[in-house]
């Protein structure tokens, strides 16, 4: 598939890569774990918060979200956002909210993200279950008002908190523990990509919010069966950090822990930083120590705001986000190639007509005539003609991709917010790390050339 660069990025200048664990160095299976997720979810809202047993009836529907959308929680909308914040798709719960609905409520409204009051971001693949169970509620809500379910507004916070109670009790891990290999995707050219950078001389750090436990069985499982020159992963990373309560281990100075990989016991670490297995810790502390400076550090992860913005605004690393919506997106993107192309030769079509009828308007107006109705309307004929031909291309272009959303990395004809974060915030990006072992770790990665507007011919 290949890795993709928004910016120069010389890996010969690279002496360490840092990687987050979840959905980074370890791949899940995406749908089975969601699936889970929203179950545990379900279970929470009715033992904790009395939410009618009603709500057990629902089904998991994986399509129902992508990563990237935007809740607007007071009026039970789900927004799919151009990068330059403005809406181009939304629903009310599970109900296609259609265009003059749509313009009424947000036309010309940049959404403004800050506003953590009235909006939610669905902003890691984490977020998915949460994100199909709210439409389902809103749309519960709206069906059935006598089972008194709260406010949309509310209905938002009591899934949220559902989901972070499971992530922070062990529900959800302790799933996982019993059958790994349900959960948990092992991938043998990840491994082989790593122990390539480490032969190069790279240094190896796992930077993770998982705790020790946790991390060694999945680091077991899914590093240690395809090693060919190192006896487990902690002979492959120099450094491994958990419970690293990311993004706060790249803004605040918290203390660090060492761990005995024998017993799992811990004591507080002072001086020099070895190689070995910690808890806790600073990101500026583990630079320091390591005598790199942030141009010499990448760190990869999937998550836009835990992973890699924290690190843009404070350490100076280099950064690289795992998309593993790049799998199915490169896959529709390669099927629908020929519609698109269709779609572009009548859009030209189109514009051609729309300029010989603004040409027809301008002579006669110039010349203080009325426009020839005849003429007009035989344009406007043509380009109605096109605009049905497009918009049977665009509902066939859109049915390769998600069939709620359409494509993940685009809004329309604009990159969507998702794109734009990636485009920002990452140097490279890729669907999975094993791509790296299709490249040398001498690698000058360099992005091509965008043509700005103007430079574009036509």
């Amino acid at each position: 598939m290949g890795i993709y660069v928004n910016r120069t990025l010389n890996m010969k200048q690279i002496a360490a890569i840092g990687f987050d664990m979840d959905y980074t160095l370890v791949r899940y299976d995406s749908e089975a774990f969601e699936e889970m997720t929203y179950k545990e979810i379900q279970k929470k809202l009715m033992d904790l918060k009395n939410y009618p047993k009603a709500i057990a009836d629902l089904k998991f529907q994986i399509n129902l979200a992508i990563r990237g959308l935007v809740i607007d929680k007071p009026l039970g909308n789900i927004l799919k956002l151009s990068t330059y914040s403005k809406v181009k798709h939304a629903y009310h719960g599970l109900k296609e909210m259609d265009f003059k609905t749509q313009q009424k409520i947000y036309q010309g409204l940049t959404i403004d993200l800050n506003d953590s009051d009235r909006f939610a971001i669905v902003d890691t693949t984490f977020s998915i279950s949460y994100c199909v169970l709210y439409m389902q509620l809103v749309d519960l809500k709206d069906a059935h008002p006598e089972l008194n379910l709260p406010d949309y507004k509310t209905l938002e916070q009591d899934i949220l908190e559902a989901l972070d109670t499971s992530h922070r009790d062990g529900s959800l891990k302790s799933v996982v523990k019993k059958n790994v290999k349900k959960f948990i995707v092992q991938d043998p050219q990840s491994v082989e990509a790593l122990e390539k950078f480490k032969k190069h001389g790279k240094k190896l750090w796992v930077i993770t919010n998982s705790d020790y436990e946790y991390s060694k069985l999945l680091l077991d499982y899914a590093i240690n069966p395809f090693l060919k020159e190192h006896g487990t992963w902690a002979d492959l990373f120099n450094l491994v950090i958990t419970v690293a309560s990311k993004p706060k281990f790249f803004t605040d100075k918290m203390p660090l822990l060492a761990i005995d990989p024998k017993t799992g016991l811990m004591r507080n670490h002072h001086g020099k930083i070895e190689d070995g297995i910690y808890q806790g810790g600073y990101a500026q502390t583990i630079q320091k120590n390591s005598g790199l400076s942030g141009e010499q550090i990448l760190y990869l992860g999937d998550h836009i705001y835990g992973d890699v913005l924290s690190i843009k605004k404070t350490c100076n690393w280099r950064t690289a986000l795992v998309i593993e919506e790049l799998f199915t997106e490169n896959e529709a993107l390669e099927k629908s190639a020929a519609i698109s192309d269709e779609i572009n030769a009548l859009m030209t079509e189109k514009i051609d007509y729309e300029r010989k009828l603004d040409d027809l308007f301008d002579r006669e107006i110039e010349k203080g005539k009325k426009p020839d109705k005849e003429k007009i309307q035989a344009h406007f004929q043509k380009i109605e003609k096109v605009d049905k031909k497009i918009g049977k291309l665009i509902r066939a272009h859109t049915q390769n991709f998600n069939p709620y959303w359409g494509e993940t990395m685009r809004a329309g004809v604009e990159p969507s917010r998702l794109a734009g974060q990636i485009e920002k915030y990452a140097c490279i990006y890729m669907a999975k790390i094993a791509e790296f072992a299709n490249y040398s770790p001498r690698t000058y990665y360099r992005p091509k050339k965008k043509l700005l507007p103007h430079e574009l011919k036509g």
